[in-house]
């Protein structure tokens, strides 16, 4: 076996301590397979409109810095020259790593590496999708904008991590490796379905994409439903702004209760759950836990395409249009036999192709060909 690397830096925007978030659990999921190939410090690195620093200490992380983020995007991706003094007045010697992982691009951008030190960068919601007819011409070309900077900087760090296939196509020439996401922390085994008339959507709802595919839902999908099916009910678990989550609470049998301890009993006491998300990168990790508890989703092209190939035909119901959303709804909780069907052949590809012990083994493998010694020449 290759020796461990002496010491691993992990830099993220997302604490993995206390993995609620998706973004969390993921940098939890990553923190916990680097530990098998050495020891890991955690950096973690956020943007701010104030100066460059570094702020208090907190347990577990070896430092909490700020990078001073200027107006339109200047320099966004240019080491930070005062958060690197900081590090080093603190005593943090990049040169004594071997390894650096970041979560995204933009953190590790701000860093400036020494050489000799590898790095990796864990391209996560990496083709962001924007809501269709929401952005002026202006918009559009500041994001286009916005992208092909971020393409230019992938020639500066070793090896990629992507989320699916359809991120990965577009930069065949990258070392890279995909690491797709995972539900954290799935029951062993699913829930048995019930007859429930209780819609459940699961997700970040502070969250743009969310949030305005849940406006979109209530006004275009929710009133035919409700016409159909006089009893459904619809939960939105996730954190939200009050105001947000009291106007949701106006469409009639909707529930917004905010963040909540026990995911286990909202999962349990669901029909199914939806995912009306039009917009938005990554690969909706709320889908596969919804199958990983043994709930169905509804959900759109949008959402679908990042499982195409683990998940077609399997757990989803994938809705083209507002009506043919509401009509899968209906179909469904008017159908247990085959909510249940669906639920179990998701289930199915979960434990196949979405777990821990994959996870763990893409992690490995990329950084163990990042960091091995060079063969001997005879």
């Amino acid at each position: 076996m290759a020796a461990k690397p002496d010491r691993i830096l992990l830099v993220s925007p997302a604490s993995p301590l206390e993995p609620r978030s998706g973004a969390q659990q993921r940098t939890a999921l990553l923190r916990q397979a680097l530990q098998t190939l050495g020891e890991v410090d955690i950096l973690l690195i956020k943007p701010t409109s104030d100066p460059s620093r570094l702020e208090s200490f907190t347990p577990g992380i070896l430092a909490h810095a700020l990078w001073h983020q200027h107006p339109l995007g200047i320099g966004k991706f240019k080491p930070d020259r005062t958060l690197s003094q900081a590090l080093y007045a603190a005593g943090i010697d990049l040169s004594s790593y071997r390894l650096i992982v970041s979560r995204y691009l933009n953190p590790i951008s701000k860093l400036a590496i020494p050489p000799g030190v590898r790095t990796v960068v864990d391209l996560d919601d990496w083709r962001y999708c924007y809501t269709p007819g929401l952005l002026t011409w202006a918009a559009r070309l500041k994001s286009a904008y916005a992208a092909r900077l971020a393409r230019q900087q992938l020639k500066r760090f070793d090896a990629y991590f992507f989320v699916n296939q359809r991120d990965q196509a577009g930069h065949p020439k990258l070392r890279s490796s995909i690491l797709p996401n995972i539900p954290f922390n799935p029951p062993a085994q699913p829930f048995p379905q019930i007859e429930s008339t209780t819609l459940l959507f699961v997700g970040s709802l502070w969250y743009a994409p969310n949030r305005e595919g849940i406006d979109r839902f209530l006004a275009r999908c929710w009133p035919a439903i409700k016409v159909a099916q006089p009893k459904a009910r619809l939960l939105l678990v996730g954190a939200a702004p009050p105001a947000t989550r009291r106007a949701w609470e106006l469409h009639p049998d909707v529930s917004a209760p905010g963040f909540v301890d026990d995911l286990g009993e909202v999962y349990r006491n669901a029909a199914f759950t939806i995912s009306p998300i039009y917009s938005g990168g990554g690969t909706n990790i709320k889908i596969l836990e919804s199958l990983a508890y043994g709930r169905a989703c509804v959900t759109t092209p949008h959402c679908a395409d990042a499982f195409k190939v683990d998940l077609e035909n399997a757990g989803l119901s994938i809705a083209q249009d507002d009506a043919h959303f509401a009509q899968r709804c209906i179909d469904w909780l008017g159908d247990i036999s085959t909510r249940r069907n669906e639920a179990e052949k998701g289930r199915g590809q979960i434990e196949q192709h979405y777990t821990h012990a994959l996870f763990a083994d893409r992690v490995e493998h990329l950084v163990r060909t990042l960091i091995a010694p060079p063969r001997a020449t005879p």
